[in-house]
């Protein structure tokens, strides 16, 4: 089989209803982009049959690859085992619940290829989830602008492509809950950092579970990372 040029890695957790089209989706988007490819989805501890339908469905498609945590470890070590497994040249990131357009990609892939960017954040710009969430984040986004100058209007979005050399430069701060945080990391590197606005859908299946108290543990991660950035 080709050696694939991209790596879409995809963590999860108890996220069965939507698996069917979030594989069919990203496949399509993935294709669009003439390139080889693999997915990479990382189950992270899922209970709801999650690991068995990726076990079933990798049986038909060479190109996707199922991994697993026995136990919930979070997102941040599920990126670690997918960054881990990657044999890409560039990286894409996308949440399983499929509330950002996977067809983002392409574009994506062509800031990177031109030389734009190093690293290219996806921009909820219409973000279609409850209000105190949205501007929570908001923010929060702002604070990190503020503070270190981070060109994103949206630093957390889940969804993110990147060159490989910047995926490993990230590895070693795939601890805690910096995931979050890996544009403020790359950017810090001295990576060039863009965004590119993308579609924002309601969940289909399931709820959010990032309610408002993560970002006190948000605070406290970014005060762990101060303290250690360059």
């Amino acid at each position: 089989m080709e050696s694939p040029t991209l790596s879409l890695i995809t963590p999860l957790h108890n996220e069965r209803p939507n698996l069917p089209e979030l594989i069919r989706q990203c496949a399509c988007a993935l294709d669009a982009t003439g390139q080889p490819w693999e997915m990479i989805l990382v189950d992270d501890g899922s209970d709801d049959g999650s690991w068995e339908y990726l076990q079933a469905a990798q049986g038909t498609e060479p190109r996707l690859h199922a991994l697993r945590h026995a136990e919930k470890q979070g997102k941040t070590a599920a990126y670690r085992t997918g960054f881990a497994a990657a044999r890409g040249e560039y990286l894409f990131t996308i949440d399983a619940d499929l509330q950002e357009n996977p067809d983002a990609i392409a574009p994506m892939l062509r800031m990177l290829q031109s030389g734009a960017a190093d690293m290219v954040v996806g921009w909820r710009k219409k973000r279609l989830d409850p209000a105190p969430k949205v501007w929570a984040s908001r923010v929060f986004n702002a604070g990190l602008r503020l503070l270190f100058g981070l060109p994103l209007h949206d630093a957390n979005c889940g969804f993110k492509g990147m060159r490989r050399e910047v995926a490993h430069a990230l590895t070693e701060w795939l601890e805690r809950d910096f995931h979050r945080y890996l544009p403020l990391i790359a950017h810090r590197l001295g990576y060039r950092v863009a965004e590119l606005a993308v579609e924002h859908r309601p969940r289909a299946h399931g709820k959010s579970r990032y309610g408002l108290e993560r970002y006190a543990r948000a605070v406290a991660d970014l005060w762990t990372l101060m303290r250690r950035l360059p």
